[in-house]
């Protein structure tokens, strides 16, 4: 599926939005893989990911004071805008993205 200039322009900034309210980490998953949708909504355009759509399924470490494993599933796309908005944050030096 081709996604139009302006649709990648509004996910980007959404990843960013949600990088910045901290709903998204800002540090790659140390596990992914991929396969069809498991309905679970995407933290960047917050639809349900469909059972005939690809899902990335991203596995993040445990973070201080917390032992569990963050799970988030993305549409490709979404997992994208996401990967764009970090770096465009890192390169900005945000306080979204600061290394902590």
């Amino acid at each position: 599926m081709l996604y139009s200039h302006y649709y990648q322009q509004d996910l980007r900034r959404r990843a960013l939005a949600a990088l910045r309210a901290e709903v998204l980490p800002c540090f790659p998953a140390q596990r992914s893989c991929a396969g069809r949708g498991s309905g679970e909504a995407c933290p960047v355009c917050g639809h349900g990911i469909e059972p005939a759509e690809l899902e990335l399924e991203l596995e993040f470490a445990a973070t201080k004071g917390s032992s569990a494993v963050r799970e988030l599933h993305m549409h490709l796309p979404c997992f994208m805008a996401w990967e764009v908005a970090m770096k465009f944050a890192r390169s900005q030096c945000s306080s979204a993205c600061s290394d902590s």
